[in-house]
């Protein structure tokens, strides 16, 4: 065993991780909703994936700020919680990053895949019910990403690339393609026109909070800073232009499906799979349309397969700084194949662990005498989002406080519209999720006071040793 990860990733790669990730299989069907909310007026649903967008730039210019500043002393969310705020903070958000934010993102992705790939195989209706196949195959392409992660990183590298570059083919496709069609045939210029008057959407700004959770895991990417090649210089690269990859291909797809079909049998189909499905297959063919559901599936392996290496390195993330339990465990790295071993173990175990509680929670395994044990299921998807930006606060403040020698845009203006997008991500929370939001933030409390309590009482014990 040795002690340090070695850089092996490169720019291409890194961008390929941000995008990847981000880009999952949400964004071939949100766009229906988003319009929904809206009552079909296509210029509110695509300002509001421009905010979204905007949301997610002002974070990541923030994160990127903290890298220019801080240098090689930054390689993961605890680490700029460490370097902008202190150890101890930066000791909460790692046990936040490795029970909760981590491994319940993995395993909402594995659902994700388990689920599609019943669905294309026929296994499962349109409603995506959590049966035995779904989550079998969930755990089962959990693992897969999991050894391959450990044993045969470079693949997993190749894997990243090939997926992202695979996922982005259609999205592309359908947005120079719809939008040109759209624009000739008139039919994007109708639905700009078009407003329904049916009502029943709830505005703008619920059409903002469905955008901007479509934005989220970008952070991911940090947690495998210390693997990109000059990460001092590469990392803010990958993030920004990821960034702006992202923003573009959602804003001109979401514009290509109103230029591929009419917004009002967009509306008026009884899925968002469905209306995609046929928006495709007006632009290009049956085949196109019928092939859909296994991009979708493609795009879902790649978004797993960057959460897992994120995943893999959470303990590792601690461990470094002598952080966590079993710190020289967790640190350990394996020689061939220079990857994090515990660390991925544990990321791997305890992901199987939110998968259980996934599947419980779709099954009505956590009812006792009719209804839900109190406080359960919360959102595993979205929820712990909130979090982090709750622990985004603190680090803009704070960066804003202790670095006076930068100008006023990286020192006041960057911060400041942080702190103005983090509450917008919190007001969004608990507008979509209300009183689980609640109930997600008492289990959240209890974790870290949990971590907090077991850390004190193991350093009084090492103190009272040194003592004696």
């Amino acid at each position: 065993m040795q002690e340090e990860l070695k850089p092996k990733y490169g720019l291409f790669t890194a961008i390929c991780l941000v995008v990847g990730i981000v880009i999952g299989t949400g964004v071939f069907f949100n766009g229906r909703d988003v319009l929904k909310e809206v009552n079909g007026n296509l210029v509110l649903s695509t300002l509001a994936w421009v905010i979204g967008g905007v949301v997610m730039l002002i974070s990541i210019s923030n994160f990127t700020n903290f890298s220019l500043k801080y240098g090689n002393s930054v390689n993961s969310m605890m680490d700029f919680a460490r370097v902008t705020v202190n150890d101890r903070y930066g000791f909460i958000v790692g046990i936040f990053a490795k029970y909760i934010y981590f491994p319940g993102m993995t395993a909402t992705i594995s659902f994700v895949v388990g689920m599609y790939f019943a669905q294309a195989l026929g296994l499962v209706s349109e409603g995506f019910p959590m049966t035995a196949p779904v989550f079998l195959f969930a755990f089962m392409f959990l693992t897969l990403l999991t050894l391959t992660s450990l044993f045969a990183p470079k693949l997993a590298s190749i894997f990243q690339v090939s997926t992202t570059v695979i996922k982005l083919i259609p999205l592309i496709l359908m947005a120079v393609g719809g939008l040109i069609i759209g624009l000739v045939n008139g039919t994007l210029n109708q639905n700009f026109d078009y407003i329904s008057s049916s009502g029943g959407g709830n505005g703008l700004f619920a059409a903002v909070c469905a955008t901007c959770f479509s934005y989220e895991g970008w952070i991911c990417a940090t947690n495998v800073g210390r693997e990109i090649k000059n990460h001092k210089r590469n990392l803010p690269i990958a993030l920004i232009v990821g960034c702006f990859i992202i923003i573009a291909i959602y804003v001109l797809y979401n514009l290509g499906i109103s230029g591929a079909i009419n917004t009002e049998d967009l509306l008026n189909f009884n899925s968002s799979s469905e209306a995609v499905t046929q928006a495709f297959t007006n632009l290009f063919n049956n085949f196109f349309g019928q092939a859909l559901i296994w991009i979708v599936v493609i795009s879902a392996f790649g978004t797993l397969n960057g959460i897992v290496i994120a995943n893999s390195r959470s303990s590792y993330a601690l461990a470094i700084n002598d952080q966590g339990l079993f710190k020289r465990t967790m640190s350990s790295v394996t020689k061939k194949s220079n990857v994090p071993l515990a660390s991925t173990i544990l990321g791997y175990l305890l992901a199987c662990l939110w998968l259980a509680y996934y599947y419980l929670s779709q099954t009505n395994g956590l009812v006792m005498d009719g209804t839900y044990l109190k406080g359960f299921p919360f959102d595993l998807s979205e929820l712990p989002i909130i979090t982090t930006y709750i622990f985004y606060i603190p680090m803009y403040i704070m960066f804003l406080i202790k670095n006076k020698d930068l100008n006023i845009f990286r020192r006041i203006i960057l911060p400041t519209l942080g702190v103005l997008a983090a509450i917008l991500m919190i007001i969004a929370s608990i507008f979509r999720h209300q009183m689980t939001t609640i109930y997600y933030l008492i289990f959240f409390i209890l974790v870290i006071g949990i971590a907090l309590l077991i850390d004190y009482i193991l350093k009084k014990k090492r103190n009272d040793l040194k003592v004696e």
